[in-house]
Formats: structure tokens, C-alpha cells, sequence
């Protein structure tokens, strides 16, 4: 009586070892899909337009369950976006995916898709880079401005550029396409500064921005006073919130 007791006992405790294990599903998945192939285009894609995103997300490799969903993430995965497969349909082990986006911000981008399986696991991130370039196309300055420029304040600078549009290389005559001429104060050793500080400057009386002809602008800066024995980075904010290379002014 007292080995069955035994045996019994030895049962039991066999019984609730292998029920505390995980599942066979459980030791055949536990792996997120593969992403692959990951692309924007077009790209570069002007902003305020439409970008495609694409992937491959597959789970052959990592155990072979279906692929349920895959989403992208336009901000370092802070929010991510669902994306559809290709073909219409979640149902198979590899998936090619897509989405469309609108480019809201001139500058460098990243894309960043993963995969989710019908089990539930999800895949590493994987990133491609992109560009967001501007509605228009800045060539400038002109002379009299340079990269480093030596100026007496409270006199009036000639500031000359040509604009045109990225697509079509059409002259940009329209003045709202130019938010304005702006500077902000920098240290004069490190040029160091906060571009966030820049102001909008003004020109003398009417006389300030003017349209050439044949995308030529130029823009009579009236520089004032306060501004001697300070150094300043220049440029020209457009429309789109694009901005122009910024030149250094030093005022004496």
C-alpha cells in the first residue's frame, strides 16, 4: 500500500510538472516575423505629397505561422500605422505589404515597418531612410552675400536669390511662396545660436522684397543699428516651411 502511495504521489507531481509547461504551440512559435525589402518612394517625394511604404514580412524562418499584420512608424516608433498586404489578404507565411503617406515635413525621414504572426508575436522594426525635399528650388546667394560677410549695421544689404519650382524648374514669381528674409544672433567665436530666436527683417520703408523677372528676388535688408558688434546667420524661410543655406554676418 504504502509504494502505491508512493507511485501515486510520484504521478501527481509528474502531472503538474507537465502542466506547468508551455504548450507545443508555444515551444513551435515564440519568434516575431522577419521584415525585409523595406522602401519609400518616390524618393526623394516633395512635401505634401504622397509616399509609398513597402515590405516583405515573412515568418518561413522563424517558425512558419502566418503572417496576421504589419504596421510602419514615421517617428522612431512612437506611433505606428497599419499597413495592407499587397495581395488583399493576411494569409500566408509571407506577406508582401504597402502604405501610402502624405510628406509633411522638409528634411530627412525614416520609415520603420514590422510584422505581427497569427500568434501574436512581433517582428524587430526594420528602418529605411528617405528624403522630403521642398516645392522649391533655392540658387543663391547672389552677390554681394557670401558664405562670411563683413557688413556696417544700420546700412542696407542687397540680398539676391532665384527660386523656382523642384518640379518643372518653373520661375517662382508669387512673393507668398517667401515667408520672409530672417536672422538670429550667434556667438561671434563658436557661431553658435538658437536658429528658433530668428526674426523677420525688414526693409527700408516699401522697398524691402522684389521680384526681378525670371525667378530673380532680391530683398533690400535695412539692418539695424543694435545689431554692430554682433554676428548673425541670415536666410530665407519659403512657403513650405523649407528654409535657404544660412550665410554668417558680421556686423561692426
Amino acid at each position: 500500500m504504502k509504494r502505491l502511495n508512493k507511485f501515486s504521489s510520484l504521478s501527481l507531481i509528474v502531472a503538474l510538472v507537465l502542466a506547468a509547461l508551455p504548450t507545443a504551440t508555444a515551444f513551435a512559435d515564440a519568434l516575431g516575423p522577419v521584415t525585409s525589402a523595406v522602401a519609400v518612394a518616390p524618393n526623394p517625394v516633395t512635401v505634401g505629397s504622397s509616399a509609398t511604404v513597402t515590405a516583405t514580412v515573412d515568418d518561413t524562418t522563424t517558425d512558419g505561422s502566418t503572417i496576421a499584420s504589419a504596421e510602419y512608424s514615421l517617428d522612431a516608433g512612437a506611433t505606428w500605422t497599419a499597413m495592407s498586404a499587397s495581395d488583399g489578404a493576411f494569409d500566408s507565411v509571407s506577406e508582401a505589404v504597402t502604405a501610402t503617406f502624405t510628406a509633411s515635413t522638409v528634411g530627412a525621414g525614416e520609415a520603420c515597418v514590422r510584422g505581427t504572426d497569427s500568434v501574436g508575436n512581433v517582428g524587430t522594426e526594420v528602418c529605411a531612410a528617405f528624403t522630403v525635399q521642398s516645392i522649391y528650388t533655392f540658387r543663391g546667394f547672389l552677390p554681394p552675400v557670401r558664405a562670411t560677410n563683413n557688413a556696417q549695421a544700420g546700412r542696407t544689404v542687397p540680398v539676391k536669390w532665384f527660386l523656382t519650382l523642384t518640379a518643372g524648374r518653373t520661375p517662382v514669381s508669387d512673393p507668398t511662396a517667401i515667408v520672409g528674409v530672417k536672422s538670429y544672433e550667434v556667438d561671434c567665436a563658436t557661431l553658435t545660436g538658437d536658429s528658433s530666436t530668428a526674426v523677420v527683417e525688414k526693409g527700408p520703408g516699401k522697398s524691402g522684397l522684389k521680384y526681378q523677372g525670371k525667378g530673380r528676388w532680391m530683398f533690400n535688408w535695412k539692418t539695424p543699428k543694435s545689431y554692430a558688434a554682433s554676428c548673425r546667420m541670415m536666410f530665407v524661410e519659403f512657403s513650405d516651411g523649407s528654409t535657404s543655406p544660412e550665410v554668417l554676418f558680421r556686423f561692426r
